[in-house]
């Protein structure tokens, strides 16, 4: 082997270490960067479950609201029936009383 060749082989050779040193330093690199989206996509996944918690607690208020407001529908429309049965009743005797006034003044001719 000549100079000109062991030459040539150590200039590949620095060639490629300089090569796996950039290549060490890229991986590096990903490395960190895998770290670091590996703590943000921690830290996204505990705002869901987070978020979650606070969906399902409004979801409960809400479907209390709704039943309570479905018992106060059910006791709004109770007494609007019974105030349509004493408006009936009423209706009735008035009617009622009026034939027999009307009764009453055509016997003594009023």
């Amino acid at each position: 082997m000549s100079q000109e060749e062991f030459n040539h082989l150590v200039k590949r050779f620095d060639k490629l270490e300089d090569m796996m040193a950039q290549l060490i330093n890229t991986v590096g690199n990903v490395m960190e960067e895998q770290t670091s989206m590996k703590g943000e996509i921690s830290s996204i996944k505990d705002g869901q479950a987070s978020m979650k918690g606070e969906i399902s607690s409004i979801k409960d208020g809400q479907a209390s609201m709704k039943e309570e407001n479905e018992t106060r529908h059910q006791e709004v429309m109770e007494q609007l029936n019974k105030l349509k049965a004493d408006q009936d009743l009423i209706w009735d005797k008035s009617t009622k009383n009026e034939r027999e006034i009307g009764i009453v003044k055509k016997l003594y001719d009023f």
